[in-house]
């Protein structure tokens, strides 16, 4: 009877092994396993105790080579090896091995066979573990593919030569990158598919290799190869987007100080706000972001219906930053290449006088490239945080109204547009400047603590008058003064004190409706007044016209007084007297070209006086009523007698 006992250990099921006493086996099967020097006495003893049970013998360990954890033929070899490492432990053909194996297919579903096979490709070896991996085919790093799968079938079927069909996989790689690069892209994969199959069988049809359409189909895989040529249509017909694809540098920002650098864009509000006549409007924000310190100063403007951003709401928005204590002026403006940025040429000197360098006070950015313009990204970030967490938000789509209701407009702001500005400033506050920045130099940094630590470093605005700034932004130009008033854009202007008939500098400023100015000779700049017209029988009109001819009058007569004057006889004299006084010389001889010519000049002559003696009209009725005189005179006489 065999004695058996249950232990806990590795593999079976919930790792339970049993234990057989030798001694209870028959005794061919003792000698076999102790060997035939083993003294009889000690194989015929008595069932032993379970501590002289015979101690397992380890199994054999075999270690995978050193590769990556990455390498996916090493991964492989190490499961193998962990699915077949106890059966080794067991000599060839063993009941122990078969158990083992048997154990080890059904714990991880593998066939006991190739679970056999495994161990004789390690055996054979010599304990190489690399023979666990699956064998390189021999056509490995061979292309078994030349155009497609079925397609090649086709073309050997009907016994065309090898070498057309190698070229004609170059045709087909060039083929499928030209329709890449054509409009055919715009249309996707799909379309790119179509063309190049429809030109692969036109390319055998004309070759002399006809293919049905149906082996010529191609797929995704080998189309989308060279998608990557899309970008040529794209630079040839989208500027836009291929600028943004570029490839980009970074720059370090923060080794600029406050005001170094100014970037101005200007940015529709995706929000309605209501008009004081109650009607719906889009408002505008002129934006200028410092460059050191990502701080935006925004500027909000209320348009009438109609109208855009011009060069007025631009100048205003830019005397209230450099009025900002904050602020001030800056040492470069780095603008957009819109119309409205154009003024700015005029405070160039301005800007040189304190940046110090004449070439790049001011930089127009790249035309329609926003990656170009970092303020471009803060517009995003704005619209994003702050104007759509707002009343009346719209979205960027205008004519999509499926914001708050399906079918209808959005609701507008419940507020004025001084409490659209005031909210609208203190998000941007809130959200921009005193957040800190989650990428790009400035990371883990807010605009606020990158002013506060230049401030503290020493840093101080420029400050420039105002009224010194506006003057500069005036438009000038010269004037006629014709009868005491000067025209501008179909206008007429006048004062007290323009002098008739002279040319004025005249002054335009850049804000609608105000005055245009003039410098006067003596009183320097001052301001014009439209030209009123008068009613008729107005006295008033009287003395002003009265009053503007006398002070003429005296300016005439000043001038006569102050002015020197003139002798013109004495001047003629002097000329005269330096005139030649030599007579005309005498004619070398007369030329007379031909005698045909003088037939025809004295011709000329004679027609000339024939001329003069036909009478004129006055003569002709003098003689005709003559005649009729005499006629009547010999009637009568031969009537009367």
């Amino acid at each position: 009877m065999l004695n058996v006992q249950q232990v806990v250990g590795r593999g079976g099921q919930a790792g339970k092994q049993y234990r057989v006493d030798l001694t209870t086996l028959p005794t061919s099967v003792q000698i076999a396993f102790h060997g035939a020097e083993a003294p009889l006495e000690a194989l015929l003893r008595g069932p032993s105790t379970p501590s002289q049970l015979p101690v397992p013998i380890e199994p054999v360990r075999y270690a995978v080579p050193a590769l990556s954890d990455r390498d996916k033929t090493c991964a492989q070899m190490r499961e193998r090896l962990a699915m077949i490492q106890d059966a080794l432990a067991h000599p060839p053909r063993s009941p122990e091995r078969t158990a083992e194996l048997e154990r080890a297919a059904a714990k991880h579903k593998v066939a006991v066979r190739t679970l056999q096979r495994w161990i004789r490709n390690v055996e054979e070896c010599g304990g190489d573990v690399g023979a666990l991996a699956n064998q390189r085919p021999r056509n490995s790093g061979q292309r078994r593919v030349i155009v497609s799968r079925d397609f090649d079938q086709a073309w050997r079927a009907k016994g065309y030569p090898e070498d057309v069909l190698a070229s004609l996989d170059e045709w087909v790689s060039e083929e499928i990158e030209s329709w890449w690069q054509s409009p055919a892209q715009r249309a996707g994969w799909r379309r790119v598919q179509l063309e190049v199959q429809t030109g692969l069988v036109l390319e055998c049809q004309g070759r002399g290799f006809p293919i049905h359409k149906r082996f010529c189909e191609l797929s995704k895989r080998r189309i989308m190869t060279a998608s990557h040529h899309r970008i040529v249509d794209i630079r040839d017909n989208d500027r836009k987007r291929y600028d943004d694809a570029k490839p980009r540098i970074r720059r370090d920002n923060t080794k600029f100080a406050p005001m170094q650098q100014i970037v101005m864009d200007v940015k529709p509000i995706d929000n309605i706000v209501l008009r004081p006549d109650g009607s719906e409007a889009w408002p505008k924000m002129i934006a200028f972001q410092d460059t050191g310190t990502h701080r935006i100063f925004c500027w909000f403007v209320l348009l009438p219906p109609g109208e855009g951003v011009r060069q007025e709401h631009v100048i205003e928005a830019f005397l209230a930053m450099v009025s900002h204590p904050e602020w001030g002026f800056p040492k470069q403006l780095y603008r957009d290449n819109g119309t409205e940025f154009a003024v700015f040429d005029k405070i160039r000197s301005a800007i040189t006088m304190i940046g110090g360098d004449a070439s790049r006070s001011i930089i127009n950015a790249k035309p329609y490239s926003g990656a170009s313009k970092p303020i471009e990204s803060k517009f995003s970030m704005l619209d994003r945080s702050v104007f759509s967490q707002m009343g009346g938000y719209a979205g960027g789509n205008r004519m999509n109204k499926k914001t708050q209701t399906v079918g209808k407009p959005p609701a507008p702001y419940q507020g004025s547009f001084d409490q659209f500005v005031q909210e609208a400033l203190a998000r941007i506050l809130d959200v921009h400047h005193n957040m800190p920045l989650h990428s790009g130099p400035f990371k883990g940094q807010t605009s606020a603590d990158a002013f506060a630590r230049h401030a503290s470093a020493g840093w101080r605005p420029v400050m420039v008058d105002p009224l010194a700034l506006d003057a500069s932004f005036c438009t000038m130009d010269s004037r006629k003064v014709d009868r005491g008033f000067v025209s501008i854009d179909g206008n007429r202007y006048s004062h007290p004190e323009l002098p008739n008939g002279r040319s004025v500098t005249i002054a335009r400023p850049w804000r609608r409706g105000a005055l245009p100015l003039v410098e006067l000779p003596e009183l320097g700049w001052a301001a014009l007044r439209p030209d009123m017209l008068h009613l008729p029988g107005d006295i008033a009109g009287a003395i002003e016209a009265s009053r503007m001819q006398a002070k003429q009058d005296r300016e005439v007569t000043t001038m006569k007084r102050k002015a020197r004057k003139a002798n013109p006889a004495r001047h003629i004299a002097a000329r005269l007297a330096t005139l030649p006084t030599n007579a005309a010389p005498a004619p070398l001889m007369d030329v007379m070209l031909s005698s045909l010519a003088e037939d025809i000049a004295k011709g000329m002559k004679d027609g000339d006086a024939a001329l003069k003696a036909i009478p004129d009209a006055k003569a002709r009725e003098r003689a005709r009523m003559m005649a009729e005189t005499e006629e009547l005179e010999r009637y009568l006489a031969q009537q009367y007698g």
